[in-house]
């Protein structure tokens, strides 16, 4: 087992396998640990594992049900509209009546006084008391240690709610807050037969007992009830985390195919150093299966050492990402085991097969050094074409994310080459008139096209490979970094009138505070479409568009563009009477250029032609909207303004000022969501980070297989030269124009296939556009570090016949 270790070939193939065990096991144990930890997230944004929500109490059967669940822990909650009254004063505002044992996950941050320092607890109020969020209490005028009344009954203000685990409202939804306890619900005599209210019951469980209960609960459930779950949320496709895990197995993949190419490329040479060990088992008469046992047996109990150090390393690296998360997950056992089987489809796929081929020869092939016979070389080609397939379902589960380079790969492999073969011969012919040295590297190359053709194709997907994933991962991270930029909007401003904007404006100047254009801001619905009601004229009604058709919108207008907007088809509007609508709400709906829109709000009728669809960035920290106006035409109805500014935290304490001049708006503080994001966006800045070195190392294995795949020839070519008179500068300028056309050629082919790749990548990362940049020069610079080191090194000495097992 230790003589393999003697072999350059083998030490390649065994670093191969590490770097391969290494990238795969961490990247199911990635997988797993975020999976888990996205559970966490989501439980905590949902309040829940499990929802029963309806517009009425559950059911006696159904709250049977869940008092017999076994392993649940569950609470309930009602959430209503509702006025709050002070006095002469009275605020409309979102309560919810929460029972004991809320919040399940998470916990609530409160704070004793309006801009006093907040803090966290794992409980809702007691009875008799209420929670109001800041801005409530601004508006009332009140403050802790008054009542407020709810109905009929009166309540003592407790503390002040600064943010809830599960709160999801948007901007333009959000009335101010209000927390009581259940118990008080019965007393306020606010619901009664008719009243409007959304009944949750919330419960705690783990994956089993809540498949469970969901069985049993779908059968029962009335028409206006619904079961909501971690796995059928819409949480789970928020925000850039979709993005970065599968860039993530995308990057694995290509490391796992880059030690393949590897591997592949050092089996034909690892065969060459048992030939002769081979023929002489054969010639004393030993049986296949004693050889095969003796040499492929030998190198499989030989990498299984860096198999297992690859391994250790990911799980350690594992257990440290649990430790960084905050621990309460448990270790994927099953990864590690996952992770061995990787390398042995690597090396059965694209070694063993190459092995066997040669160790079926004859004992004289074998001593006069003959490669396998042709039939056999292309049962190894197909073996190693179609090993990326199981290799790609056991990184993601699904070939559904990965079919794409799979795809690429098998096109490349098959079709390189037969693309390159007649290049390759036109080269050979046009070689008589250039300078000897050129000559004879061009020829070198062409006259052995079975040698040449695969080290091209691992040369140029290797390349193609290392510069097109560095510049994804880089241009991902730097669309993420574009959504967070420096002073971003952390506060927004609603429900500004007309004649506040002026001192508005002037109290942001005073605290040097960053802001957003102002908006106005009208609410109306969507009543027809070129003049025909819009139940009839709406031909598709997806998800998006139903909701748009069945509540209040927000619509603006504006005289530019917004930065988180792009005009995708269309003009912008220039004159009153023209709208631009958000291009998936268009979709959705069936709209599209010239259509005639009317919308009926609280004042007149508004009219107007579709001119232009936008691209919105929803994730940027800017007003954004599904209907943006031409100056002008929203003049006649009533409006509010809304914008975001950002404020130091230091400062936080001034929106005192700012709330008691404006006591009617409504301040919304997103320092939390953006802490949140920042997070994510480092965390992905190091994981790019170790992902681009395995991509580096990776591609410098499959250039060392290139490299010593071809140095025996290069080593009998340069014998023959030193026998007729040639001298070492020649050898020198030939090796070096040979791995000049051999790299340079790769480099620019790896080019053409990076801005091919464009296209795919950018509709699946970078929402259908993915620019050029300069890491298409990544291949050039590795090239001519090469070709420099062709030049400098030592011409390559004859090598001894046979070779070491």
């Amino acid at each position: 087992m230790f003589k393999a270790w003697r072999s350059p070939a083998f030490r390649v193939q065994a670093l191969a396998v590490l770097v391969a065990a290494f990238a795969m096991t961490a990247m199911l144990i990635l997988r797993d640990t975020v999976d888990q930890r996205f559970n966490q997230r989501t439980a905590v944004a949902l309040g829940a594992d499990l929802i029963l929500e309806g517009t009425r109490f559950p059911e006696p059967e159904q709250r049977q049900l869940l008092a017999e669940a076994e392993g649940t822990r569950h609470t309930e909650s009602v959430t209503f509209s509702s006025v709050l009254i002070n006095d002469e004063t009275f605020l409309l505002a979102s309560i919810r009546a929460v029972s004991a044992g809320f919040p399940l996950y998470g916990e609530i941050r409160i704070s004793d006084g309006r801009f006093a320092d907040p803090y966290a607890v794992n409980h809702g109020p007691e009875p008799g008391h209420v929670w109001i969020a800041g801005t409530g209490l601004d508006r009332l005028g009140l403050q802790t240690g008054e009542f407020i009344t709810l109905g009929e009954r009166s309540l003592l203000i407790d503390k002040v709610i600064v943010q809830e685990p599960d709160q999801q409202a948007g901007f333009y939804s959000m009335n101010p807050r209000a927390l009581i306890h259940l118990d008080d619900l019965p007393d306020t005599g606010v619901l009664g037969e008719g009243s409007r209210y959304r009944h949750s019951l919330l419960v705690a469980a783990d994956d089993a007992p809540r498949q469970r209960l969901e069985d049993r609960l779908t059968p029962g459930l009335r028409p206006d009830q619904e079961l909501e779950t971690l796995a059928n949320t819409e949480l789970r496709s928020r925000g850039p985390v979709e993005q970065l895990f599968l860039w993530s197995q995308l990057a694995v993949m290509l490391v796992v195919l880059l030690c393949a190419a590897a591997i592949y490329l050092t089996s034909n040479h690892r065969a060459r150093h048992q030939q002769t060990l081979c023929a002489v088992m054969k010639t004393v008469g030993a049986r296949q299966t004693t050889i095969v046992r003796r040499l492929l047996g030998g190198d499989a109990l030989a990498l299984l050492i860096p198999t297992l150090i690859g391994i250790g390393l990911a799980s350690a690296l594992g257990i440290y990402l649990i430790a960084l998360m905050g621990g309460g997950m448990a270790f994927p056992v099953s990864a590690p085991l996952l992770g061995l089987i990787g390398p042995v489809l690597l090396w059965l796929g694209f070694a063993a097969p190459t092995l066997w081929a040669h160790l079926g020869l004859p004992a004289t092939a074998l001593l006069q050094q003959r490669d396998s016979q042709p039939g056999r070389q292309r049962w190894t080609l197909l073996i190693a074409l179609l090993t990326p397939i199981p290799l790609a379902a056991l990184m993601s589960g699904s070939l559904a994310s990965l079919w794409p380079l799979l795809l690429l790969t098998f096109a490349i492999a098959v079709g390189l080459p037969l693309l390159l073969w007649p290049l390759v011969s036109l080269l050979d012919r046009a070689s008589s008139r250039i300078p000897l040295a050129a000559r004879l590297a061009l020829r070198r190359l062409s006259r052995r096209k079975a040698t040449t053709l695969p080290l091209l194709a691992a040369l140029v997907v290797s390349l193609a490979v290392l510069s097109m994933s560095i510049q994804t991962g880089r241009q991902l991270l730097n669309d993420w970094r574009s959504t967070l930029p420096e002073n971003a909007p952390n506060y927004f401003v609603i429900n500004l009138f007309d004649q506040d904007l002026a001192p508005f404006n002037d109290w942001l100047a005073q605290h040097n505070s960053d802001s957003q254009p102002l908006y106005p801001v009208v609410r109306a619905r969507l009543t027809s479409v070129n003049g025909e009601p819009v139940r009839e004229a709406v031909t598709k009604e997806e998800d998006r568009g139903d909701r748009a058709l069945n509540r209040d919108l927000s619509l603006t207008e504006a005289d530019a563009l917004p930065d988180s907007n792009v005009l995708l088809e269309g003009r912008w509007i220039e004159r009153p009477g023209e709208v631009t609508v958000e291009s998936k709400l268009a979709e959705s709906l069936g709209l599209k250029l010239g259509d005639q829109l009317t919308f009926t709000g609280a004042a007149t009728p508004i009219e107007a032609e579709i001119v232009g669809l936008r691209d919105v960035d929803w994730e940027s920290f800017a007003p954004n909207f599904y209907f943006m106006f031409s100056p002008g035409t929203l003049d006649a109805q009533s409006r509010t303004w809304i914008t975001s500014f950002y404020l130091a935290t230091e400062k936080s304490k001034e929106l005192g000022s700012l709330v008691q001049e404006f006591p009617q708006i409504s301040l919304l503080d997103v320092n939390a969501i953006l802490a949140t994001l920042e997070e994510i966006v480092a965390q992905a800045s190091r994981a790019a980070f170790f992902v681009g070195l395995l991509l580096m190392l990776a591609a410098l294995l499959v250039l060392a297989a290139a490299l010593l795949a071809s140095a025996d020839q290069m080593r009998k070519d340069n014998h023959l030269l030193v026998v007729i008179g040639a001298r070492q500068n020649l050898l020198r300028r030939t090796a070096a124009l040979q791995a000049l056309f051999l790299i340079g050629g790769a480099a620019l082919l790896a080019n053409l296939i990076h801005v091919a790749a464009l296209f795919p990548l950018g509709q699946k990362l970078f929402d259908g556009e993915l620019p050029l940049s300069l890491w298409l020069l990544l291949p050039w610079g590795v090239a001519g570090l090469l070709v420099l080191t062709a030049r400098l090194a030592p011409p390559l000495r004859p090598a001894a016949r046979g070779g070491k097992a």
